[in-house]
């Protein structure tokens, strides 16, 4: 399933690195990343990894027909 997750601000390079996988999108004054995710169990990773980014998520949704 294909997933899109907005973060607000703009990724550091840290983030863009540790998410390199995704393609990432810059619309300010958020950015929307986006990809590829297995199962829930992955989802959840993702989800943990922007956390501990200390990126602040404002929504995640998946993309029906995608990928």
């Amino acid at each position: 399933m294909h997933y899109e997750f907005r973060v607000d601000g703009v990724l550091s390079d840290e983030a863009r690195a540790a998410l390199s996988g995704m393609r990432i999108t810059v619309l300010p004054p958020q950015t929307v990343i986006d990809g590829e995710v297995l199962d829930d169990s992955h989802l959840h990773g993702i989800i943990a990894q922007l956390d501990a980014l200390g990126l602040t998520l404002v929504s995640v949704l998946p993309i029906p027909g995608v990928g």
